[in-house]
C-alpha cells in the first residue's frame, strides 16, 4: 500500500519513535511496566532492522529533534527504562546498551512503542533474547574481546553495519545495503567486476565470513570496473550509451527524466499548517524505502548530506540555472561538487528527517536554498517528462 508521506515543519514525530510513557498517581513520572515472567525479547537482527527504519542504522544520531540514538528514544523513555545507567542520552550509548534498554521498553510497552518501524522490521514480543553485552564495553566504547578460535561462520555480532549515507563517498563508489538486497543483485546493478565474488572479496572485512549475511545499513565498496585500453582509431570515438541517450533527449526536446518511476502524492502548493511556508514547497512521490532516485538532468551537486527536517538530501544545480532537491533519502551516492548526468542514480529514497512515511520529496528552485521554489511538475513537463 502506497504511503502518502509528506514533508513537515521540523518538530519531533511522536508517532514513529520509542516515546510512549506511563504516568503514576498524577506525578508525571515515566515508569516502565514490568512483565510477569513472560519472555519479551527480539534478536539483534530484528533490532538492526528497527534501527535501519528509525535512523538509517545510525546508532549515535542526534539531530536536535528530541529523539536520540539508533532506536530514537525520547529522553524521558531513556531515563525511565534505566538508560542513564549506561549514558546520559541514548546517542552516547553503544548499540548493545541501546538494545538492552529497548528490550525493557518492548517488555513494558510492546512493539507499539515503534508503531511504524516495528511492523516493517517484524518486531514482536516473545522472540529470541539478543546476543548483546551492554556491560562489556571499554572506555573507548568498543567491546573487549579475547582471542578465540577462528571459525568459518559469522554471527550477527560479527557484522559491523556502517550506515552513514554516502555523502562523503570520495573517489570510491559506495553502496548502502537496504532491505532485500543480495550480493549478486548489487553486483549486477552496479556492474561490479567479478560479480558477487568480486564484491565480496572487496568487502570481506565489512561483511564477515558469510557472504549470505548482509544487513541493511552496511556500506560496500563497488568500484566501477577498470576501463580497457584500446588502440587509437582514425575515426571519431563512439559515444557512450549515457552520452547518446543524453544527446537524443536534447535533440528531441526531451532533456529531463523523472526522479523516480511513480505517481505523485502530495502536490505542489498544497496548503496547511504542517508546512512552515503555509504550503507544500515541492511534490511528493510515494515510493518504498530503497527506491533508486535519479538526477532529472545533468548538473553539479551543490550539497549532499543532512538537511534538517528534509533528512538526507541532494541538491543539484543545472545548466539552465535551476536547482533540484531530492529529500528524505535513506542513502546518498554522490558528493559535493560532483558532476552528474540526467538519469544517473544519486541516492535511494527513504523516510529520514521530518517525514510521515517513505517517499521522495522533490523540489525545483531558483536558488539553492529553501523558499525559492517553483512548480516542479511544470518544470519536468517542460523538459519532456510525462507525469
Amino acid at each position: 500500500m502506497a504511503v502518502r508521506g509528506r514533508h513537515r515543519r521540523y518538530q519531533p514525530n511522536r508517532i514513529n519513535r520509542a516515546s510512549l510513557t506511563v504516568t503514576a498517581s498524577g506525578a508525571g513520572m515515566a515508569i516502565p511496566l514490568i512483565g510477569t515472567g513472560v519472555a519479551q525479547a527480539a534478536d539483534v537482527d530484528t533490532w538492526n532492522k528497527v534501527a535501519a527504519c528509525e535512523s538509517t542504522n545510525d546508532w549515535h544520531i542526534n539531530t536536535g529533534n528530541g529523539y536520540y540514538g539508533g532506536l530514537q528514544f525520547s529522553q524521558s523513555t531513556w531515563e525511565a527504562y534505566g538508560g542513564k545507567r549506561y549514558a546520559q542520552r541514548a546517542d552516547l550509548a553503544t548499540r548493545d546498551q541501546q538494545i538492552a534498554v529497548a528490550e525493557k521498553v518492548l517488555e513494558g510497552q510492546g512493539p507499539g512503542a515503534w508503531p511504524v518501524c516495528s511492523v516493517q522490521a517484524g518486531l514482536t514480543r516473545g522472540g529470541d533474547a539478543p546476543a548483546i553485552h551492554p556491560d562489556g564495553q571499554n572506555s573507548s566504547g568498543t567491546t573487549k574481546t579475547t582471542k578465540t578460535t577462528k571459525t568459518t561462520k559469522t554471527s550477527l555480532e560479527d557484522v559491523r553495519p556502517q550506515a552513514t549515507p554516502q555523502s562523503r563517498a570520495g573517489k570510491a563508489e559506495m553502496y548502502t545495503v537496504v532491505r532485500g538486497d543480495t550480493l549478486s543483485g548489487i553486483a549486477e546493478e552496479q556492474d561490479v567486476r567479478g560479480g558477487w565474488r568480486g564484491l565480496y572479496a572487496a568487502n570481506r572485512t565489512t561483511i564477515g565470513g558469510d557472504p549470505d549475511l548482509i544487513i541493511p545499513g552496511q556500506r560496500l565498496r563497488v568500484d566501477a570496473p577498470a576501463k580497457k585500453q584500446s588502440a587509437p582509431k582514425q575515426s571519431a570515438p563512439k559515444e557512450t550509451k549515457q552520452k547518446a541517450k543524453s544527446k537524443e533527449r536534447t535533440e528531441t526536446g526531451h532533456s529531463l527524466v523523472a526522479p523516480v518511476s511513480a505517481a505523485t502524492g502530495t502536490p505542489y502548493h498544497a496548503s496547511g499548517s504542517s508546512w512552515s511556508k503555509g504550503y507544500h514547497t515541492g511534490v511528493d512521490f510515494p515510493v518504498p524505502t530503497g527506491t533508486s532516485v535519479k538526477a532529472v538532468g545533468a548538473g553539479t551537486v551543490v550539497s549532499a548530506g543532512w538537511g534538517g527536517s528534509f533528512g538526507y538530501q541532494v541538491v543539484i544545480r543545472h545548466g539552465d540555472g535551476r536547482y533540484t532537491q531530492y529529500a528524505h533519502l535513506s542513502a546518498i551516492s554522490v558528493r559535493d561538487g560532483q558532476s552528474v548526468s540526467g538519469g544517473q542514480r544519486i541516492g535511494r529514497s527513504g523516510s529520514t528527517g521530518n517525514s510521515t512515511g517513505p517517499h521522495l520529496h522533490f523540489e525545483v528552485r531558483t536558488g539553492p536554498g529553501f523558499g525559492t521554489d517553483v512548480d516542479p511538475l511544470g518544470y519536468l513537463r517542460a523538459g519532456g517528462v510525462r507525469i
